[in-house]
């Protein structure tokens, strides 16, 4: 593979996996779907242009939500926009820390501790920005076990097409494929 076309296919992914994300969020009417991605984006592009990547989905989001679904602009809900973001990149930061430790085990098995611990890091980070912005934070497990949940089968569905393409398109980018040194 020459190196120039590697650039071109991580912004052909980047893209494709920002527009399923977009669709699927408009679609469901949900929120973004940011520790899947982080997981996605991590097991498949280098740390920094993952955060990258999840925080452009987060941006888009964002965008989406003040533009569309008319956010109130208040110091509130743009405070916990901004901790958002900083939960994503957090997530993010915490996959591939996790999926550089796990080398030569299945992806089933990466992916699936990157998620724990994308997902610690996001309710450690949600949890703070709580604090900060309402000035108490509150622990409230059907919240959590829900976006929970809503994360880990946005990630089975996001894995699944991303294999799908790197099989049938024959992407050198995705979830686990061998990247360059």
């Amino acid at each position: 593979m020459r190196a120039e076309s590697l650039p071109l296919r991580e912004a052909a992914w980047s893209a494709g996996l920002l527009g399923a994300v977009i669709v699927g969020s408009l679609a469901l009417s949900c929120l973004e779907p940011l520790v899947a991605v982080a997981v996605l984006a991590a097991g498949a592009l280098p740390p920094a242009r993952a955060v990258g990547l999840t925080l452009a989905v987060w941006l888009v989001g964002q965008a989406v939500g003040f533009g569309l679904h008319d956010f109130p602009v208040d110091r509130t809900t743009i405070g916990w926009g901004i901790g958002l973001g900083l939960a994503a990149a957090a997530s993010t930061l915490a996959a591939a820390a996790t999926l550089v430790r796990l080398p030569g085990r299945p992806s089933w098995f990466r992916a699936g501790l990157a998620f724990v611990a994308a997902f610690v890091a996001n309710q450690l980070v949600v949890l703070g920005v709580q604090q900060v912005v309402e000035g108490a934070c509150e622990i409230v497990p059907g919240v959590i076990s829900r976006i929970g949940l809503l994360n880990a089968a946005w990630l089975a569905v996001l894995l699944a097409a991303d294999a799908l393409a790197r099989r049938f398109l024959g992407s050198g980018t995705g979830f686990g494929a061998p990247r360059p040194a």
